[in-house]
C-alpha cells in the first residue's frame, strides 16, 4: 500500500503504531480484528481497515443490538456529565441553566460554560451537596457523578436566582434543610459550658467580663433551664407582635449569655450591656424581659450625671467637700428632710458652675462656708454680666439655702442679693408662617402635637406626660397632670377631637399589643417594657423642619388670647398658667394699660 501511494517512512511509522494497537485489541481467544474496535484508534482508521482486509485479519462486523438512529448520541450530558440516556448533548436542566447567563471559564473546573458566581452548574451542584457532607459523598481525588433526566434525585437541582436573596454561591436556596440539620447536629454534640454562674456565688475580684473575644458561632450547649428561658423570650416576642427577624440580635445576645453563664443565677445587667456593644448584638429587649421575669441583677452603678456631680464634689477644696456632698443629697431628695429631687443633669450643672467659685474662695483664705458673707457673693457676681451672672447666682442661692435647711450654716448670704436682668417679652408669630402647616405634617401624631401646642398651649413637657387614662372622649376632656400643681383640664374642640381619634386608631393599628400608658408613643417607646415617655425630639423634630418651635406656638396662642382680654384669671383657667406668667402675657399684650407689679417692680 505504501508503494501504491508513494509515501515514505513517516507514513509507515504512524500506520505501523496504529496497526499494533489494532492487533493488540483482539480478544485472547480470537485471531481476527473486529471492525468496530477500529473506531477507537486516534488516526489512520480507513487505511488500517483496508490493510487488515487485504491481509485476511478482519472479521465480519457484528449486527447492532439497537437501530443506529436510536443509539446515536445517547450518553452523558457534556456540561454536567450526568447520564441522561438522551440523544441531546445537553440535558434540559443545563439548557435552562444557560439561559441569560454568560459563558466563561469555571473557577473550579476551568471549562468554558455558563456561569453563576464564577461556577458552572456541575460545580455548583457538587459544592452545594458537599457543603454539609451529611451523606458522605465528598470524595478524595474526584467528583461524585449522578444520573440525570427523569432518573435524577428529586433534591438534585439548583433553584433560579431570586432578587430578594443575597448574592453568593449558595444563598437561601435548597440547602436550608441540610444546613438546619447540620447546625442542629453540631449543637447537639457540643458540651455544656463549665463556666456557669451559680446562685449565691461571690466574685473573687470585682472585674467586668470581657465579651469581645467570645465566639458566638461555636457556643456551648444550653442547659434545659437555659433553653426554657430562651424559649420564653421567643414566646414573649411573638406575643408582643414582634418578629424574630427584626429582633434576631436580641435573641443572639440572650443565647450567648445563657450558653456561658446559665440560667440558675440572675444575669447581671452590666454583662448584657457589655455584650450589646458588639456588632449584631442588642441588649435593650433582653434587659426588659429579664427585669420583668425577675432574672436580672440590676447594675449597681449610679446615674452618669450623678456620678460626675460626686466626682466634682470630691475635687472641691477639703473644707468644702462634706458641705457639697450634703447639698447634692438635698438636690437629689436624699437628705434628712424629704424634698422634690431635681434631674441629675441639673444637679451636675449646679455643682459644675459652683466649683470654680469655691476654689477661688478657698484661695483667698476662706476655710468654712459659714464664713462666706454677702459681700463675697457680690464680688464674685460683679465679675460676670447678664445671663452668666444669673446662671451662677441660681446654684449659689441653692447651695446656701440647702446648707441652712440642714442647719450647717447660720444665715444665707445670698438672701439680700438681687440681680437686675432684662425680661424678654413674648412676641406673636407672623400669620403666613402658620398657614398650611397642618397639611405639611406627615402623620396624625405630629398633627396632634401641633394642635395641642398651637390651640391649647401645651408645652413639650406637658405632651410627654399625657396618659391614655387622661383622655375622656365621652366628655371631650383631656387632663394635663403637672407635678406639684393642680391638674389642668383641656376642653377639646372639633379639630383636636378628630385628630385625637385618628391618632388613637393609628396607635392601636400599629401597636395593638403595647402596654405603654402614655398617649404619644413612637416605634421605640411602644415596644419598650419600661414604658418610657416619648422623646422630646420626636415631638419637635418635624416642626423644626418647618422652622417652628413648640414654645413659640404656645407663646403665640397665649399672647393672642391675652389681646382679647385683660383678665388674668381667664388666662389662668384657660391655659393653667401661674399668676406671674399670666401677668407677663398681659403686659406684653397691653403695655400701656397694665400697671407695674408693686412687688417685683
Amino acid at each position: 500500500m505504501a508503494a501504491e501511494r508513494g509515501v515514505g517512512e513517516t507514513w509507515m511509522f504512524h500506520t505501523g503504531d496504529c496497526a499494533r494497537l489494532a492487533l493488540a485489541s483482539r480478544p485472547p481467544d480470537e485471531d481476527l480484528v473486529r471492525p468496530e474496535s477500529l473506531a477507537d484508534l486516534p488516526q489512520m482508521r480507513p487505511t488500517l481497515l483496508q490493510a487488515l482486509d487485504r491481509a485476511g485479519l478482519l472479521t465480519r462486523r457484528r449486527p447492532r443490538l439497537v437501530p443506529s438512529w436510536m443509539a446515536r448520541g445517547h450518553g452523558s450530558c457534556r456540561e454536567c456529565l450526568a447520564w441522561t440516556n438522551e440523544r441531546e448533548q445537553r440535558c434540559a436542566p443545563c439548557l435552562n441553566w444557560g439561559t441569560d447567563r454568560v459563558d466563561g471559564p469555571c473557577h473550579r473546573c476551568g471549562r468554558v460554560l455558563p456561569l453563576r458566581d464564577d461556577h458552572c452548574r456541575r460545580c455548583v451542584l457538587f459544592l452545594s451537596e458537599t457543603q454539609y457532607d451529611l451523606d458522605g459523598i465528598a470524595l478524595d481525588g474526584g467528583d461524585q457523578l449522578w444520573l440525570g433526566g427523569p432518573f435524577a434525585p428529586p433534591h438534585l437541582r439548583v433553584d433560579p436566582d431570586r432578587a430578594d436573596e443575597p448574592d453568593g454561591l449558595y444563598g437561601r436556596r435548597r440547602l436550608q434543610a441540610k444546613r438546619r440539620t447540620a447546625i442542629q447536629t453540631s449543637r447537639a454534640a457540643r458540651p455544656v459550658s463549665p463556666h456557669l454562674a451559680l446562685p449565691g456565688q461571690l466574685d473573687l475580684f470585682p472585674l467586668a467580663r470581657d465579651w469581645s473575644r467570645v465566639e458566638d458561632r461555636r457556643l456551648p450547649a444550653l442547659t434545659p433551664k437555659a433553653q426554657e428561658v430562651l424559649d420564653g423570650f421567643v414566646a414573649h416576642i411573638r406575643e408582643r407582635g414582634w418578629t424574630r427577624k427584626a429582633l434576631g440580635t436580641s435573641i443572639r445576645t440572650l443565647r450567648v449569655l445563657l450558653a456561658h453563664l446559665g440560667a440558675d443565677a440572675p444575669l447581671r445587667e452590666e454583662d448584657i450591656r457589655l455584650l450589646a456593644r458588639r456588632h449584631h448584638f442588642n441588649g435593650a429587649r433582653v434587659v426588659n424581659y429579664l427585669r420583668v421575669t425577675g432574672r436580672l441583677l440590676p447594675d449597681r452603678r449610679s446615674d452618669a450625671a450623678s456620678a460626675r456631680a460626686r466626682r466634682l464634689a470630691d475635687t472641691a477644696p477639703q473644707p468644702f467637700r462634706s458641705a457639697v456632698h450634703r447639698w447634692i443629697d438635698v438636690l437629689s431628695g436624699q437628705a434628712t428632710r424629704p424634698s422634690v429631687p431635681l434631674a441629675p443633669t441639673t444637679v451636675c450643672a449646679y455643682v459644675r458652675r459652683v466649683s470654680p467659685c469655691l476654689r477661688a474662695w478657698h484661695e483667698t483664705g476662706i476655710g468654712d462656708l459659714r464664713a462666706v458673707t454677702g459681700e463675697h457673693v457680690r464680688e464674685t457676681l460683679k465679675a460676670l454680666k447678664g445671663e452668666d451672672a444669673k446662671a451662677l447666682a441660681t446654684p449659689l442661692r441653692s447651695l446656701f439655702r440647702a446648707l441652712k435647711r440642714e442647719k450647717l450654716i447660720f444665715r444665707d448670704p445670698t438672701r439680700s442679693i438681687v440681680l437686675s436682668t432684662s425680661r424678654k417679652l413674648p412676641v406673636p408669630l407672623p400669620d403666613h408662617r402658620l398657614h398650611g402647616v397642618l397639611d405639611q405634617l406627615p402623620d396624625s401624631r405630629n398633627q396632634l402635637s401641633f394642635v395641642l401646642a398651637a390651640v391649647h398651649a401645651l408645652s413639650t413637657h406637658d405632651q410627654r406626660g399625657l396618659l391614655l387614662d387622661d383622655v375622656d372622649r365621652s366628655r371631650g376632656h383631656l387632663t394635663v397632670r403637672r407635678p406639684g400643681r393642680l391638674h389642668h383640664t383641656v376642653y377639646l374642640d372639633d379639630i383636636t377631637f378628630h385628630l385625637l381619634t385618628r391618632w388613637l386608631t393609628e396607635r392601636h393599628r400599629r401597636w395593638p399589643a403595647t402596654t405603654n400608658p402614655h398617649l404619644l408613643v413612637t416605634a421605640r417607646t411602644a415596644t419598650d417594657d419600661t414604658h418610657p415617655p416619648v422623646n422630646a425630639q420626636a415631638i419637635t423634630k418635624t416642626l423644626h423642619r418647618l422652622n417652628l418651635q413648640i414654645s413659640s406656638l404656645r407663646a403665640d396662642r397665649i399672647l393672642d388670647e391675652a389681646k382679647h382680654t385683660r383678665d388674668p384669671l381667664h388666662l389662668i383657667r384657660l391655659f393653667g398658667l401661674s399668676p406671674i406668667t399670666a401677668m407677663k402675657y398681659l403686659r406684653a399684650a397691653h403695655p400701656a394699660g397694665t400697671r407695674p407689679d408693686p412687688i417685683s417692680g
